[in-house]
Parts: C-alpha cells; sequence; structure tokens
C-alpha cells in the first residue's frame, strides 16, 4: 500500500518474486495478513487480476492461487468468487458471515454451498478463524456434511488451535481432501500428526526455519528440530508483541520487500516501536534466515 492507504499493485510482482524464490508452492491471496476486510470487493478483484497476471507473464502454472472469497455480504462473495473463476484463480476460500453470523452447523453448510456454488469449476476451501468471526462449529462435524453437500468442498484452511479435532479432520479425510493449517506456532506439531498442507504469515518472511526443521525431522535430527522450534518460538514472541499482522509488514520492508503501511483501522508501528522490535529480533537468527538466498524449493 501507499502512504495514504491505496493499493500499490506495482509492487505485486516483487512480492511473487520473493513467494518463488522462497520456495512456495501458491499463495492464499485476500486472506487475514493481506487485510482482507480493510479492502472493498473491487480492490481485491483487482489484486485477483494482478497474482495471475503475475503467474502467466512468468509462464509458472505450478504456481497456484487460492483466492479468499469471504465477506459479510454473502451476495458479494458469491460475485468475488465468480469472478475468481473467471480470472484464472485455481482455488476458492471463505470465511463465514461474521455480522449475522450462522446460528447451526447447517446454516454455515448452506452458506457456503451457495458461494461455491457461483465457481463450479473451482476447488472451494472453507477458512475457519473463530478468532475473528466469533463462528466455532467442530471442524470434524462441517467435514462430515461439506463432503456431502458441497460439490466442489476440497478442504479446510484452520486458524484454530484445537488440535484434537483437526488431527480427527486429518484422519477423516484419509489424503481425499487438503487441510491447510494456519497457525505457524505449532507447524512441526501438525506435521508430526501428519499434516501437510499449510498457509501462514511468517512464511513471508521466514521460512528457511521451516525448511530446516522438515530436514532435520527427516534426518531424524530431533534435538536440532527442538532447537529451531525454540528459535521459532523466540521471534513469535517478538512479532505478537507488536501485533504480527503490523509487525509482519515491518520486516518485510527492512528485508527489501516494501509492502507500505497497514490501513486503518489498523495502525502502523510508531518510529521507536519499529526500532525496539528490530533490536530484540537482531538477537535472534531472524535476519541471518530472511536474507538467505535460496534456489527454488519443490
Amino acid at each position: 500500500m501507499y502512504a495514504d492507504g491505496s493499493i500499490f499493485y506495482d509492487r505485486i510482482e516483487a512480492l511473487y518474486q520473493r513467494c518463488i524464490g522462497s520456495g512456495f508452492k501458491g499463495i492464499f491471496l485476500n486472506g487475514t495478513t493481506g487485510e482482507c476486510m480493510s479492502l472493498n470487493a473491487d480492490e481485491r478483484k483487482k489484486l485477483v487480476e494482478a497474482w495471475v497476471m503475475c503467474k502467466r507473464k512468468n509462464n509458472n502454472d505450478d504456481f497456484k492461487i487460492f483466492v479468499h472469497i469471504g465477506s459479510c455480504n454473502i451476495l458479494e462473495a458469491a460475485e468475488m468468487a465468480e469472478h475468481a473463476q473467471a480470472n484464472g484463480a485455481d482455488g476458492i476460500a471463505m470465511v463465514p458471515t461474521f455480522y449475522f453470523r450462522p446460528r447451526t452447523l447447517n446454516d454455515l453448510v448452506e452458506q457456503c454451498k451457495y458461494v461455491a456454488s457461483a465457481a463450479p469449476e473451482l476447488p472451494f476451501y472453507y477458512y475457519n478463524i473463530p478468532s475473528l468471526t466469533g463462528v466455532n462449529f467442530p471442524l470434524i462435524s462441517f467435514l462430515e456434511v461439506a463432503i456431502r453437500e458441497i460439490p466442489t468442498f476440497s478442504g479446510l484452511k484452520n486458524s484454530f488451535n484445537d488440535l484434537v479435532d483437526y488431527q480427527q479432520c486429518i484422519h477423516y479425510a484419509k489424503g481425499d481432501y487438503d487441510l491447510y493449517w494456519g497457525t505457524d506456532e505449532v507447524f512441526m506439531m501438525v506435521y508430526a500428526a501428519g499434516n501437510r498442507h499449510y498457509v501462514g504469515s511468517t512464511y513471508n518472511f521466514m521460512s528457511d526455519i521451516y525448511f530446516r526443521m522438515l530436514d532435520a525431522y527427516h534426518a531424524c535430527e530431533y534435538e536440532k528440530l527442538t532447537a529451531l522450534q525454540a528459535e521459532a518460538t523466540s521471534i513469535y514472541k517478538i512479532l505478537n508483541d507488536h501485533n504480527s499482522l503490523i509487525a509482519g509488514k515491518e520486516v518485510m520492508r527492512h528485508i527489501g520487500i516494501d509492502c507500505g503501511p497497514v490501513r486503518k483501522p489498523l495502525k502502523n508501528l510508531k518510529p521507536w516501536e519499529s526500532a525496539s522490535m528490530l533490536e530484540r529480533l537482531r538477537k535472534t537468527s531472524f535476519f541471518e534466515l530472511a536474507l538467505e538466498e535460496k534456489s527454488f524449493r519443490t
């Protein structure tokens, strides 16, 4: 974004290249980290068009663009779903309406089915983030019904720490549905439980530590794995002390990908807050991990 909060679309190419260089297989576009609920529908549509253009310009069919189209206005969500399909997205996801919330599990499935039907050629994912929506049904119950009722249902994007419920989903899905874990702090815990799909904020600027965790896990180097997780935890704490979403944009600027300020009602860090955060991060391995050049990893 520019200083006035308008979107700096020309910077998307740099962020796209950062994703490729970090070894990502795709992007979850217009999600929480992308301040989706502070954007209007036209801006969200234009972002889809800009990201798809980057993908096509670089002739990279392997890079997937999943578009979050959730809104308090369900007609608007369906409209954005239709637009995502028409403009070459690879999948859609939605949070439930969170002002007039679904009162029952069937209400939730019904609204997901309605929005998914607007893009019948795209895989549909339910985005579960109760801390922001206030909607919290057991995911295993949702999964059982959604599989039957939504023809394009393909899985979940979960940002809630009920690990027992999520593990039940992993077992129930049996690899036939993609379950994307969205809480970076327990990345390795759910990997050990069988999870293989992830969407997260901190992958934007500290992806290497996760690849190192995976390498250590598969090499059975569990002491190294524990040390890496402890280091990641220390970094999370610093970011969370400054609101991790706002802090994320700040550190992106310091590693060379300036994503600009956050949009109101969020508030940017004051200079002394930024300086304090950066000083604490320098006492960790954050900048070593964030700045290390990496070739494309599959």
